[in-house]
């Protein structure tokens, strides 16, 4: 079995990744749990299909060591990098989503929490290392080929750089195939699948899905996708902090 990583830390867009290869490889899902069917997430024990298949394309969080699950049947992965401010940002949505952050701690808290960590401690707790440290532990390791991708570029031409994932998984598909996959993995159609998954799992909460959370909340999985934050919306001196400490990480990958 060979085994094909979409690599990232936490809320990098892994998911959306997921989606946009599905659809190119399958047609666009009915439901998330199509998804997980087909790419399965380690770190979830949702149903799959493809545990006999000869090679998997599966979801990690896991910086790499030797330590990593099936690390010796890696063929190679694709790591998901994305501004270190705008995963604070998505990992303070997803803590309140999960029910991880407690009404005691303030966005400026738990801000400041990501800045002195580099990254968020549960995280790192988790085995998922630093912002830059999950980076490195894929980047530079030599035992098999790294495809980088930035959030933010895959998000600006899609089509270039799906393109550019799909020739580095050798993964023959028309560009039919490829705009098809954008339109069916766009912002509004996952948040769209999500609200009605919401839904069902309201009426019946044995349901499955791969968006994660409280179907009561009015907080969302698939929050905005955003790029460009700043934290001066939080609190004035939280910009300078986070950049301090993240502004030697943030160069070395390509980030001003």
């Amino acid at each position: 079995m060979d085994i094909v990583w979409l690599a990232s830390y936490p809320k990098s867009g892994n998911t959306w990744l997921r989606f946009l290869l599905y659809s190119v490889m399958h047609g666009p899902p009915a439901q998330s749990l199509d998804i997980a069917r087909k790419i399965p997430d380690i770190h979830r024990p949702l149903p799959t299909d493809v545990m006999n298949d000869e090679r998997i394309i599966a979801k990690s969080h896991y910086a790499f060591s030797e330590k990593h699950p099936k690390a010796s049947d890696t063929e190679r992965a694709v790591l998901i990098i994305r501004h270190p401010r705008d995963v604070l940002f998505s990992a303070l949505n997803y803590r309140r989503l999960a029910g991880l952050t407690t009404a005691q701690m303030s966005d400026a808290q738990y801000a400041r929490l990501f800045i002195a960590h580099k990254g968020d401690p549960e995280f790192n707790a988790q085995g998922f290392g630093t912002w830059e440290g999950h980076i490195q532990s894929w980047n530079n390791q030599t035992d098999f080929p790294i495809h980088l991708v930035r959030y933010e570029e895959l998000k600006s031409d899609t089509a270039a750089h799906l393109r550019a994932v799909l020739d580095f998984l050798e993964i023959d598909a028309p560009q039919s195939a490829i705009d098809k996959a954008i339109e069916a993995s766009s912002f509004d159609s996952m948040r769209a699948m999500e609200i009605r998954e919401k839904h069902n799992s309201a009426a019946n909460p044995k349901s499955q899905s791969l968006f994660v959370g409280n179907p009561k909340s009015k907080t969302y999985f698939m929050n905005a996708g955003k790029t460009g934050h700043t934290l001066r919306s939080i609190s004035p001196d939280l910009e300078s902090a986070f950049n301090k400490s993240f502004a030697e990480s943030m160069q070395r990958y390509g980030y001003e």
